[in-house]
């Protein structure tokens, strides 16, 4: 490899695009550049860098991918505000009956889409243990990719016993009456109520695939969030679980808030 093609350290030279967009997006992060205050032009950064249009809009199009700056047609380029949506526990589990992504999305002013797909599987050692089932019983497994305003926000998959929703009216999570209904709602139609949610947090770097699905910038972490969700059936005091969740979400868009009541 020549040397005009790796960097101080003797690694490959990143994209000239990537990196005008790692200057803009460290001035953004800093504070330099505020929300709403303009940004360089594709005309000024190709004066600035000495680099092609291609290159300069290629740019402004990772930046604002990535959310942190919006366009208005004549008049330019602009630091985004930083909404972030805020994902509040535990008392959304118990009281929802909208999804939570709905909920979310429309407190920060954002709108909110999601992009999901269902399929019966058969529960894998790990699902087994979470939902208290034997390996290789049906699950209903539903993947999720939420969006608010058009940016990926998180990506999940979520898996419920087909022991407990078969024949019921909510066995297919997104068809029929409840088809727009939370977990808690959904649960309570057949005669179960929500009552603990497990939750463990990780930060880690994001894989490959959740790199390219999320849109998330180099050197942001993700916050996994592995989610248990049991429920008693008409009144008993059984804790039988009904959903576990492998939930991913981008540490620059989010923010959880916890509200803990003492025991009693």
């Amino acid at each position: 490899m020549s040397r005009s093609s790796t960097d101080s350290t003797g690694q490959p030279k990143k994209p000239a695009y990537v990196r005008i967009a790692s200057t803009i997006r460290e001035q953004i992060k800093s504070g330099t550049l505020q929300a709403n205050d303009p940004v360089p032009s594709a005309a000024t950064i190709c004066e600035q860098y000495d680099v092609s249009m291609i290159t300069a809009k290629s740019a402004l199009n990772l930046l604002r991918t990535e959310g942190l700056v919006y366009g208005i047609a004549g008049k330019g380029t602009f630091v985004a505000p930083n909404r972030r949506m805020i994902r509040t526990a535990p008392h959304r589990y118990f009281q929802s009956k909208e999804r939570t992504y709905v909920q979310e999305a429309e407190r920060a002013g954002l709108k909110p889409e999601a992009n999901h797909s269902t399929r019966v599987v058969a529960a894998s050692e790990s699902v087994g243990q979470r939902l208290e089932i034997a390996a290789g019983e049906d699950v209903m497994a539903t993947e999720y990719r939420i969006f608010a305003d058009g940016r990926p926000m998180s990506m999940s998959i979520s898996w419920e016993p087909l022991s407990i929703t078969r024949g019921t009216e909510i066995e297919h999570p997104h068809r029929g009456h409840y088809a727009d209904s939370g977990l808690n709602a959904r649960f309570s139609a057949i005669g179960w109520t929500i009552e603990q949610v497990e939750e463990h947090l990780i930060i880690r770097p994001p894989t490959p695939e959740e790199t390219a699905e999320l849109i998330i910038p180099e050197n942001v972490h993700v916050l996994e969030v592995r989610q248990t969700v049991r429920a008693t059936q008409n009144g008993t005091d059984n804790l039988v679980p009904v959903e576990a969740a492998d939930i991913v979400f981008p540490t620059d868009r989010y923010e959880f808030t916890y509200l803990m009541d003492r025991p009693r």
